[in-house]
């Protein structure tokens, strides 16, 4: 189903609603979630821990189901996709990028930006092609058959970057970007994040860190389940 109204809307979501059932009771985790992202644009959302960002983010990747509510995806309505379709969706449309960098630790660093592909299918010349001009764009050409724990954590963020760009997904997800890092690192990592400009990808970046602040179009703060503009 198209959403032919905004087709400049990467991410439409309106009313979401997620609980949490427990024994004893149901916890509203997002309550009436409200959510625009348009192509190009990067966005934060914001919050204190236990707050559902990480939830939040869960449902736009397709990691996570929502019990009420609209999303939709490039004009995709979520609520009609099968378990097949939302994996083909995670691996064409969006990347992501967590907190621990997630990367294959027994696979080269050429690898692990290309195992995307490799899912895919796609030849290894092109394969190779994609990843060697991420791994000069975002110089790392000398570390190419390097493993992850040979590299420092910059260069390990800097893999996890190129891996979510080689799909050429029309968003990229972060989750808490410069959480384990210290303020030097912080500040070179939003520098790099600002690059992802010129790939003409919309990011939603999950923190708890108002510095974000700094590279985002629009600002969100999730508090108690409920989505609202931070400025």
């Amino acid at each position: 189903m198209k959403n032919e109204k905004n087709p400049e809307n990467i991410i439409e979501i309106k009313n979401l609603t997620k609980n949490f059932t427990t024994p004893s009771e149901t916890l509203k985790v997002l309550r009436g979630i409200n959510l625009t992202i348009r192509r190009g644009e990067f966005i934060s959302i914001m919050g204190p821990s236990g707050s559902g960002k990480s939830t939040l983010l869960n449902i736009i990747g397709l990691l996570d189901s929502f019990e009420e509510g609209d999303y939709f995806l490039s004009g995709i309505d979520i609520n009609t996709l099968s378990f097949k379709d939302k994996r083909r969706i995670r691996l064409y449309k969006l990347g992501f990028i967590f907190q621990t960098f997630n990367l294959i630790q027994t696979l080269t660093i050429q690898q692990n930006i290309e195992f995307p592909m490799a899912l895919a299918k796609i030849s290894q010349s092109k394969q190779n092609e994609k990843s060697e001009i991420l791994l000069e764009k975002f110089g790392l050409s000398n570390k190419a058959r390097n493993f992850p724990y040979q590299l420092s954590i910059g260069e390990q963020q800097r893999v996890a970057i190129s891996r979510a760009l080689v799909m050429e997904p029309v968003l990229i997800l972060l989750d808490e970007p410069t959480g384990n890092l210290d303020a030097k690192n912080s500040e070179k990592t939003l520098d790099y994040l600002q690059t992802l400009r010129r790939f003409n990808t919309s990011i939603l970046i999950v923190s708890h860190n108002p510095t974000v602040k700094r590279i985002t179009d629009k600002n969100y703060i999730l508090e108690e389940g409920v989505l609202k503009p931070f400025k």
